[in-house]
């Protein structure tokens, strides 16, 4: 099976994250395809094979016991910001130029300018309805394509191969059996520009807020009413507007408004709060609680509070400490002839967890480009040239 027909095998199951739960994935519709790729991992005949209660598989093959064992990881789940109900892929031969995806949403090279290196590629696209699922059903594409390859060779090193749920909520590095996870390192193979090694990725902070109104009936609310959802925009408009995901890039923090409900009475809405400085992340929470008091002191009351709380942290401070993890990729990348370079994830991968849980873990790229959306694409080449890349890492 090559690594085409594993991809749209895997992005033809519906495996949207949901509202995180305490004993199992967030979706039940995971473990379908989390059984099918149990099932083609058994016929690999591991060492060691293991499913828990969140569909979190983590399957093991011995290989030559004097390397060291590194694990290779991708999530089975997709964003819940689009659907991935009925995936339609459809492939192409780019030559250039816009692509319709269906009538009146058009992949635009203007403004998709990464679709400009696909030229003379075959590309997945998607109906125009739904996201693709390359995020990250191409990095499990990826890892079983040359996890075939590497097990001809008997010398290779020790493997350790983890499909995980709920990466799109964050959860999923919790999720992972820790105490059988035996590797010395790993590397998850998620999403993007496949010349790209990511050592950094953001410091997240989520952000709860709730306000409580006094309602009281419009007609006769002079001096009185204080509308709680009214309360609630002011606050988001309090925050520097340039700080927000459309306004700002490369290195720069943002505010991001995730969702929102409510009423005259209550209401409440989630935001998060990334950047890849520990200090600045601090600063615009700062920021926020300032906004908060400011308004509760006008109204008089507590009407606005804000529960914040960490998420993940830059893997940087813990990769920075393992160069030799680094220079391996690199030698790799150099000997597949790709021009890799360092990019900082404006985001975060398992690994962002797993660094800090005594894994280092950097991210491959796999091709996928414009993830969670409508607009999301696969190079078909890319991933080609990532199999070649993490087949030379399995086998080192």
């Amino acid at each position: 099976m090559t690594v085409l027909e594993s991809f749209l095998k895997y992005v033809s199951y519906e495996t949207t994250a949901q509202d995180e739960r305490s004993n199992s994935c967030s979706n039940d519709k995971m473990l379908v395809l989390a059984n099918e790729m149990l099932e083609e991992l058994q016929a690999l005949k591991p060492d060691e094979i293991s499913i828990n209660r969140f569909g979190v598989i983590d399957c093991k093959f011995h290989g030559d016991e004097s390397k060291d064992s590194v694990a290779f990881l991708a999530h089975m789940d997709t964003s819940p910001s689009a659907s991935d109900k009925d995936v339609k892929a459809r492939i192409i031969d780019y030559k250039g130029g816009d692509i319709e995806l269906k009538s009146g949403l058009i992949l635009s090279e203007k403004e998709f300018t990464s679709l400009k290196q696909g030229v003379g590629h075959k590309l997945v696209v998607t109906d125009g309805n739904t996201l693709l699922g390359g995020d990250d059903k191409a990095g499990m594409a990826i890892i079983m394509t040359s996890l075939r390859e590497a097990l001809k060779k008997k010398d290779h090193r020790p493997l350790e191969i983890i499909f995980t749920t709920d990466e799109e909520i964050g959860a999923d590095a919790k999720h992972i059996s820790m105490e059988i996870v035996n590797s010395k390192y790993g590397y998850t193979i998620d999403g993007g520009d496949y010349r790209g090694l990511s050592i950094e990725s953001f410091t997240a902070y989520g952000m709860d807020i709730h306000t409580m109104g006094k309602s009281i009936h419009p007609g006769y609310a002079k001096d009185k009413l204080v509308n709680a959802s009214t309360v609630l925009i002011e606050f988001i408009d309090s925050l520097p507007k340039f700080l927000r995901p459309e306004h700002t890039d490369k290195r720069e923090p943002f505010y991001h408004l995730c969702g929102i409900k409510g009423n005259e009475d209550e209401s409440e809405a989630n935001m998060i709060i990334r950047s890849f400085d520990e200090v600045e992340c601090k600063e615009l929470i700062s920021i926020a609680e300032l906004s908060a008091r400011r308004i509760n002191d006008r109204l008089g009351y507590e009407a606005l509070s804000l529960d914040v709380y960490e998420q993940y942290h830059n893997m940087k401070q813990v990769l920075d400490k393992h160069p030799e993890i680094l220079k391996e990729a690199e030698e790799v990348y150099k000997e597949v002839g790709i021009p890799y370079g360092y990019e900082a994830i404006r985001g975060g991968t398992t690994g962002s967890q797993l660094s800090f849980m005594g894994l280092p873990t950097p991210n491959l790229g796999t091709g996928d480009y414009n993830c969670h959306g409508r607009f999301e694409y696969v190079d078909v080449y890319e991933m080609e040239k990532m199999c070649e890349v993490v087949t030379r890492l399995m086998t080192r």
